[in-house]
């Protein structure tokens, strides 16, 4: 029996398109489908729908140094373990 694992995003028409590579044999197989729980599932939205989202957010008016200062604080507060 040869696997073939990808995740992916389920749309709200329930339909999945899947493109196996050229070297999956051809023939009869078995689809199982498993829903991720809530828990881990990620925002529930796809890498392009989030793309289409981040595009339509408004500039946070800060400049590159202020966000890498920011950054750069967060990661001084993390304890070493």
């Amino acid at each position: 029996m040869q696997v073939y694992k990808l995740e992916t995003y389920i749309p709200a028409n329930r339909r999945l398109q899947v493109v196996l590579p050229d070297s999956f044999p051809f023939g009869e197989a078995e689809i199982v489908v498993l829903a991720k729980s809530k828990s881990e599932a990620t925002s529930g939205m796809s890498l392009r729908e989030f793309s289409a989202w981040l595009k339509q957010q408004a500039p946070s008016g800060r400049s590159r140094e202020e966000i890498d200062a920011q950054i750069a604080e967060e990661r001084d507060s993390w304890e070493d373990d």
